[in-house]
């Protein structure tokens, strides 16, 4: 029987996730620990081992006197977040794994193992929030307070069935140092851990090497094309490239040339001037809204095209089945296609999608 007063922790063996463990069970709720693992580590022999966050995660536990429990997400990670990262990839797109891993496995397979294990609510260390709204019958989804701590703009795609299972204890902390005290009370240690960054499945932040060892099509050369078509060099495989790039392009232009475009069907990348990479807008697809089933009219909003990037007044119009077209106030450099793009009304955040086509100038319907 699934119990209201159990909520099971994603214990990471972090900072936040301590914190958030220690203040749901002084809360008064029945904490339980799951530890998701979600790829093999190795030692310098090749070796699978214990990751070290499993071993933080167990330690944690014992001292907070909570269940812990590792589970295996390791093929549905692998056929979900992996496969689409590098798919994206090779289609010339720069994809936002996490966005994929909190709609399947952090927030979708978590939830059904806490409910296996009796638990109705689910808790991270995410800096957000989720309120219930009595008078729309909805659940909507908010900022957390640090600056730097947006970490609302990769739950956007969440359902409202999602949502009403989670609980975000550290959504209303004003600093991570606040939440480093509260750690520091369980485990000076996990107090001290530093911030996770990158791509959690790519060794070193090095995904150049990841997705050839995954692709042996990911670093097939093709063309620089410029913008009348001609062929002005090489390309060391498309995957290594971004839209708005300058540096690393292999090749010293001068004039100085960026990335305007990745074809992946012809292998070939298109280089223009610096104001050749900004757009008047998008296309995007796999649309989510919190605040509504779908959008019938068009609304004004703020948008971000990524996560740390700025918030772009714009208008947001449906194209139908889960699409829509946003119209930016202002030119915006470097759109990425594959990136998440995500509205904002002042602090809520009220949907996204995914970027699929950049809209140049007002010719596009």
């Amino acid at each position: 029987m699934i119990n209201k007063n159990k909520v099971a922790v994603g214990l990471s063996g972090g900072v936040d996730s301590t914190a958030t463990a220690y203040l749901l069970k002084r809360a008064g709720y029945e904490v339980i620990g799951i530890t998701m693992t979600v790829f093999d580590e190795y030692d310098e022999f090749g070796n699978v081992v214990e990751p070290s966050f499993i071993k933080d995660a167990k330690r944690i536990a014992k001292i907070l006197n909570i269940p812990h429990y590792v589970v295996d997400y390791k093929d549905i990670f692998e056929k979900t977040v992996k496969k689409e990262f590098v798919d994206e990839y090779l289609k010339g797109r720069t994809p936002n794994p996490c966005v994929i891993c909190n709609r399947i496995i952090k927030y979708g397979k978590l939830i059904e193992t806490a409910h296996s294990l009796g638990a109705y609510y689910i808790a991270t260390g995410h800096y957000a929030n989720i309120c219930y709204d009595q008078e729309l019958k909805r659940y909507r989804i908010f900022r957390g307070i640090p600056e730097r701590k947006d970490q609302a703009y990769n739950i956007y795609s969440l359902s409202q069935e999602q949502l009403k299972h989670i609980l975000l204890p550290l959504g209303k902390f004003t600093s991570k140092e606040e939440v480093r005290k509260i750690a520091l009370k369980v485990d000076p240690l996990i107090a001290k851990k530093s911030d996770s960054t990158g791509i959690c499945f790519v060794p070193n932040e090095d995904y150049i090497s990841y997705l050839s060892n995954e692709s042996k099509d990911a670093l097939k050369s093709g063309n620089f094309v410029d913008k009348a078509g001609e062929i002005i060099g090489k390309h060391k495989g498309i995957v290594r490239y971004t839209i708005g790039q300058k540096r690393g392009l292999g090749i010293n232009f001068n004039p100085p040339m960026f990335v305007v475009n990745i074809d992946a069907n012809k292998n070939q990348i298109l280089l223009g001037d610096d104001e050749d990479t900004y757009s008047i807008g998008l296309m995007a697809k796999n649309v989510n809204f919190t605040l509504f089933d779908e959008l019938k009219e068009k609304i004004r909003v703020k948008a971000k095209v990524c996560q740390w990037g700025w918030f772009l007044p714009a208008t947001i119009s449906s194209l139908g089945n889960k699409k829509v077209k946003v119209l930016f106030d202002q030119k915006e450099r470097a759109v990425a296609p594959g990136q998440a793009v995500v509205f904002y009304l002042e602090d809520e955040v009220i949907g996204g999608g995914i970027i699929d086509l950049v809209i140049k100038d007002e010719t596009i319907p």
